[in-house]
Parts: structure tokens; C-alpha cells; sequence
């Protein structure tokens, strides 16, 4: 099995192996979703899934990961891929503040592809659904040139309060964020070898590879930002101003993001001392959530979280560009962007 390529097997085949892999994890899971009350009515094997929801509102969401542009075979482990694939998506849900429930996977795979690493990237899936939650019930295999893994994934809304979003963002509110920023660039570019690794022990190493292989969706903090009276919010998936300035345009807004308040790894500065501010205001794939927030809502929140949450900032009136100054409130330039799929 370790050496069988795809092309050795049937469309019918691989995708029974594919499910059988995940069937018993699968089963833990849709359990654990029966709690929210919504249930599987038809899962993998006909035309179509098919699920009952309750009463409520329902989120929706698709992210796709392509060779040679996301990922590198050989370079991934091919659990991490599947981690990503699953995660980038439960982020999204988590970042509307809902409970992620069930996901469609469409596969489209070159024959020369072992068939051990695709089990092995559903494995990694299942890891990321296991810790955030949701199921896969579904999905499609076709062949294609170029190797992609696209996730369509459902969540469910289980309060009454509103879903967070991008334009609920008010001048005065304070900015949040969870997590560490800058880690997953940090952890991409110790694997290209661009870290000096000074003092950079190699369990500190291992956490910002980390952190860029496996990062963590935020679903139980946006469930709780929304359970907190959070409006606005959004994942930090492109870096952060990329992000907060999506943010901004949609509220009618402008921020203002307090450089000496970033939060961030000591690894990560210890790694790319003369780089890791760059990579905490540009880096992406980080997926924490950043949200905008009264200054009670926003105690409320840092009473809840602790150290999780850190306040980097303010909305101000306006739509000029999100500024970013330092700690005697200069503005300061930042050297990256963001990710950008059709930037020059």
C-alpha cells in the first residue's frame, strides 16, 4: 500500500479507501455534533450528503489549497496538508463565531500521487476537525494536472446573537486580537532557511514550524467573542493589515495598530530579530481572529481569555489606510502587504 500510486487504482476504489480511513473518527465526530442538533441523514456513498439542522443561522464557506502555489509536494508533510486544507476553512466559521458542522472535500489528484500520502492527509483532516470540530460527509475525486484540495465547509449559528462580521466596526471601538502574530511566517521561512537561528533551540524551532504547518483555527474563542457580545471580526489569514484594512473598507472605518502592543513569540524574535515586526503586520496564515470591540465588550473579553487576547489598537472615524505607530504615536512604515493572489 505504502508504494501504490493512484493511477494503480479505480475512482471508486480510492474514494472507498479514502472514506473507510476516516470512518470510525468521522463517527466521533458527527456524535459530538448531535449535541448542537444536527445530525447526518445521508452521508458518503450517494449523489448527495444529506443533514439535518435546526432552527437557526447557517454559515458557509470553501477555501482550496493548489501545488505550487500553496504548498510543494515533498516539502508539506501530508497530514499537515490535510490540517491546513480543513483549518483554513473551521477558521472562517470560527471567525463568524458559529460551530463548524459538516464539509465536502473535492480532490483533484495526478496519478503519480502515493496513495499512503492522500490516507495520510485525510488522517490530517480528521486531526483538525477532531480539535475544532465538524465532519466530513462528502465530497468528489477527479483527475487533474495539477494537484488541488478544496474544503467546502457548513457552521451553525446556536445563539440568537448576530453572526460576527466585517461591518459592525464603530470609531471608537478598541482592537483585539488572539493569539501570537507573525508565527507562521516565521515557521515558513525557517523552512525555506531564512532564520539566523540565533539562540533558537530546536524546540523553539519546532513551534514556529509549527505554527506555520498546523496552525490552530480560533472556533472556540469566536464562539465565545460572539457569546460576549461581539459584533466585528475577522480571521487573520492574508497578514494582519491586509486583514484589519478588509476589516476597515467594510465598516466605513480607519484603525489605528500599536506597534509596541503586537503580540508575538520570543522565538519568533529571537529567529528574525531584524524581521519579525514585518511578519507580525504581514505575515498570513496565522488564523487568529482579530475584533473590534466597546471598551466594556472588550474587558468582558479580556477577563475570558487572559492572555489570549491582547489589545493592539483603536477605530478612528475616517477611510484612510490603517496606521501603524510606534510607542511614542509616530507612524511608522510597514515593509509587507499581505498575501495578495493577483498582486504584482
Amino acid at each position: 500500500m505504502a508504494f501504490m500510486l493512484a493511477r494503480d487504482m479505480g475512482e471508486f476504489e480510492l474514494i472507498a479507501l479514502l472514506e473507510s480511513e476516516i470512518r470510525e473518527r468521522n463517527r466521533l465526530q458527527i456524535r459530538k455534533l448531535r449535541r448542537l442538533g444536527v445530525d447526518v441523514a445521508l452521508g458518503i456513498g450517494d449523489d448527495a450528503a444529506a443533514w439535518k439542522y435546526p432552527a437557526g443561522i447557517v454559515v458557509s464557506t470553501a477555501d482550496a489549497m493548489v501545488e505550487g502555489v500553496h504548498f510543494k509536494i515533498g516539502a508539506t508533510p501530508w497530514a499537515d496538508l490535510g490540517w491546513k486544507a480543513m483549518a483554513s476553512n473551521l477558521s472562517d466559521v470560527g471567525a463568524m463565531g458559529c460551530a463548524p458542522t459538516f464539509a465536502l472535500v473535492t480532490l483533484g489528484i495526478r496519478g503519480d500521487l502515493p496513495v499512503e500520502g492522500l490516507r495520510e492527509m485525510y488522517g490530517g483532516m480528521m486531526d483538525a476537525c477532531k480539535y475544532a470540530g465538524g465532519a466530513l460527509i462528502g465530497g468528489d475525486v477527479v483527475r487533474s494536472e495539477t494537484f488541488f484540495v478544496s474544503v467546502a465547509l457548513e457552521g451553525v449559528g446556536v445563539s440568537d446573537a448576530p453572526v460576527l462580521s466585517r461591518s459592525a466596526a464603530e470609531p471608537g471601538d478598541l482592537l483585539g486580537v488572539t493569539g501570537r502574530l507573525g508565527s507562521s511566517a516565521g515557521g515558513l521561512a525557517l523552512l525555506l532557511e531564512e532564520g539566523s537561528g540565533h539562540d533558537l533551540s530546536p524546540e523553539s524551532r519546532e513551534e514556529l514550524v509549527k505554527a506555520h504547518n498546523r496552525p490552530a483555527p480560533r472556533v472556540a474563542e469566536g464562539r465565545l467573542l460572539r457569546k460576549l457580545g461581539v459584533r466585528c471580526a475577522m480571521d487573520v489569514s492574508d497578514g494582519l493589515l491586509t486583514d484589519l484594512a478588509k476589516l476597515c473598507a467594510a465598516s466605513g472605518v480607519s484603525a489605528t495598530v500599536e506597534l509596541n502592543s503586537l503580540p508575538t513569540d520570543g522565538s519568533l524574535k529571537a529567529a528574525f530579530p531584524d524581521r519579525w515586526r514585518d511578519m507580525a503586520l504581514g505575515g498570513g496564515e496565522d488564523y487568529e481572529l482579530i475584533f473590534a470591540a466597546d471598551g466594556d465588550t472588550m474587558q468582558s473579553v479580556i477577563k475570558a481569555l487572559g492572555k489570549g487576547v491582547s489589545v493592539i489598537g483603536r477605530i478612528e472615524r475616517g477611510e484612510r489606510p490603517v496606521r501603524v505607530v510606534d510607542g511614542d504615536g509616530r507612524e511608522v512604515s510597514a515593509a509587507s502587504a499581505g498575501w495578495d493572489h493577483f498582486g504584482g
